[in-house]
């Protein structure tokens, strides 16, 4: 998982919506749809469920946003503890 894999998806599920996310993030949804496609390949199952209007995570989406929101804490505290010790 990168930072930028996980902003994504955050902003996707925050959102509820694919276009909107594409909106913020400055790129076409096509575009967006792709690269969470992509991610979904990856991982061997389904982030969100696109059945539903708005979409709504899946049990692995929501498993994946955990884990993607522990890994950007993690990242942000070794950056400040690395900076400290610089």
């Amino acid at each position: 998982m990168t930072p930028q894999q996980i902003e994504y998806v955050l902003l996707v599920a925050q959102l509820r919506s694919f276009s909107k996310a594409a909106q913020k993030l400055y790129i076409t949804q096509p575009s967006l749809s792709k690269y969470i496609i992509n991610i979904e390949r990856q991982l061997g199952t389904e982030i969100f469920d696109r059945s539903t209007t708005p979409i709504s995570l899946t049990p692995a989406g929501q498993y994946y946003i955990q884990q993607g929101e522990n890994d950007l804490y993690n990242t942000e505290q070794m950056r400040a503890h690395s900076a400290q010790l610089n």
